[in-house]
């Protein structure tokens, strides 16, 4: 039996978990969705696009846009519950979950909404370096309003991430595969397919919305 004190950030980590799990009554929805023109557009571009932006040009990176797209036709995924206030924000502060050493720490991309494809994911790759190098400020890691996380890169297909308190959704990415789907011509044809999970506050959102 080997007995390990837990760290001071893998405490933080159990102690917000718990908070959020037990407070917030968590639902999820999945889909699948077709990614294969963007993942063939990637495969084109990514050179190119690291050449010109120093930056890698991934699917989280378009996963990211969507997101700050769907907010603003479902705004109410984009907000924090006050008591019996729900606080919607017109910004987008996207949390973006990454692995270190420690556990997991969430950089926030300030201002997400106004940031194109190439800004984003120069964001992203400058926020995960300097997280798995001990580099953040703690002003980087607060004021998130909405989180990502990508489990999809450990080759999980799907699941279902405990959003971060006090925010009220938390999406995640599944990996890649390759299926045989059937397409709006009635012909099959070899497709990158990804689930995307939505999980969410119930007590502000219900499954419809």
């Amino acid at each position: 039996v080997e007995h390990i004190k837990m760290t001071g950030m893998r405490k933080a980590i159990a102690d917000n978990m718990v908070r959020s799990f037990y407070e917030a009554p968590h639902a999820s929805l999945i889909t699948e969705v077709d990614v294969t023109e963007i993942v063939n557009y990637i495969q084109r571009e990514k050179e190119a696009f690291l050449a010109k932006h120093g930056a890698k040009l991934t699917i989280t990176t378009y996963v990211a846009q969507a997101i700050v797209k769907a907010l603003e036709k479902y705004p109410y995924l984009n907000s924090s519950l006050d008591g019996d206030t729900i606080v919607v924000k017109r910004f987008v502060n996207l949390g973006l979950a990454v692995s270190v050493d420690q556990g997991i720490m969430v950089p926030v991309i300030k201002n997400t909404q106004k940031l194109d494809i190439p800004q984003i994911a120069k964001a992203m790759s400058d926020l995960s370096q300097r997280a798995r190098t001990g580099k953040l400020q703690p002003t980087e890691v607060q004021e998130g309003t909405i989180t990502l996380t990508n489990f999809g890169i450990s080759g999980v297909m799907i699941g279902i991430p405990i959003i971060r308190y006090p925010e009220v959704a938390i999406i995640g990415m599944g990996a890649i595969c390759k299926k045989v789907a059937v397409l709006e011509d009635q012909t099959f044809a070899a497709r990158s397919m990804m689930n995307i999970s939505l999980t969410f506050d119930h007590r502000v959102i219900d499954g419809m919305y």
